[in-house]
């Protein structure tokens, strides 16, 4: 497979930045360092001189993490989580969402320049698509993250084109949590994702469409049993329209139907944990569609 090349010169944005982030952890394991000459220290490296790596735990230090790695020439999905932290750490303003919408194209723009005859995985949704660790699709396979926080299905709807010029191989879609919280009704979601399906067939016809249940809550400001009926008919709307549906919500739900503790920091957002289990449902079904896309076409 062909290397992936970016070349991006990217003009000025205005900075803005904050939206209400899941919480995640604000550190990882701390580093020592080892000497350019390459040989390992005979004696352990003083406190002061050891290496505090950080990820990015707000919105604003996302975008900036992202748009650094743009300027950069680089695709930020396979990069390390701590990247550019000098450039995005003290971020404080909150990106518009006009603003976050032209990232995702320059990010689209980008990789359609360099994508060759490499695979691309594409995930489309809100924020927890949004804060869905890097590194997830590795080796000759790229990954574009289309997630926007508090976005619902009615905007989504309107950004599809903000992949124009690439040629995903896969499309994972997940959205309607914000749609429910915000009170519109089932038959809305169901309209909206029916677009979206529709959408993403047309104009991406050489793409598996992966089209994923809404994860179960345990938050007040939404309903479980109207997750589950968004679900039900969004299992039989997808496989209607050529998609594949991915129904996660058995495996993060407790006996009682609600997101089980451990997967989440807050009923709704996803711990670490949650990230995990969700990133091997991913890799999963993306290796599945990579050694026979047409099989799920046979079920």
């Amino acid at each position: 497979m062909n290397p992936l090349s970016l070349v991006l010169i990217l003009g000025t944005m205005p900075l803005l930045a904050q939206v209400m982030p899941p919480s995640l952890p604000h550190l990882l394991n701390g580093e020592v360092v080892v000497s350019d000459s390459g040989t390992a220290p005979t004696t352990p490296t003083p406190p002061e001189m050891a290496i505090t790596r950080r990820v990015p735990n707000t919105t604003a230090q996302l975008y900036q993490q992202r748009l650094a790695a743009l300027e950069a020439g680089r695709l930020y999905t396979r990069l390390p989580r701590h990247s550019f932290q000098e450039v995005w750490q003290t971020a404080r303003d909150n990106p518009t969402y006009e603003q976050w919408t032209a990232l995702l194209w320059e990010e689209a723009k980008a990789t359609a320049g360099g994508q060759a005859d490499n695979r691309l995985c594409v995930t489309i949704g809100d924020s927890l698509t949004q804060w869905l660790p890097p590194g997830i699709f590795v080796g000759d396979r790229l990954w574009l993250n289309q997630g926007i926080s508090g976005d619902n299905t009615a905007r989504i709807r309107q950004r599809l084109g903000l992949l124009e010029g690439t040629r995903p191989s896969s499309i994972f879609v997940m959205a309607g949590v914000n749609d429910l919280i915000a009170g519109r009704s089932v038959q809305e979601v169901l309209f909206n994702h029916q677009d979206i399906i529709y959408q993403l067939r047309s104009r991406y016809p050489q793409a598996q469409v992966v089209v994923q249940s809404i994860l179960p809550t345990d938050h007040q400001a939404v309903s479980n049993e109207d997750i589950r009926a968004v679900n039900r008919e969004l299992a039989q709307i997808a496989r209607r329209h050529g998609a594949v549906f991915l129904d996660l919500y058995p495996h993060f739900s407790d006996e009682a139907g609600r997101m089980q503790p451990e997967f989440s920091t807050d009923g709704i957002h996803l711990s670490d944990r949650g990230y995990e289990l969700w990133q091997t449902f991913l890799q999963q079904m993306e290796d599945q569609l990579a050694r026979d896309p047409s099989a799920f076409n046979r079920i």
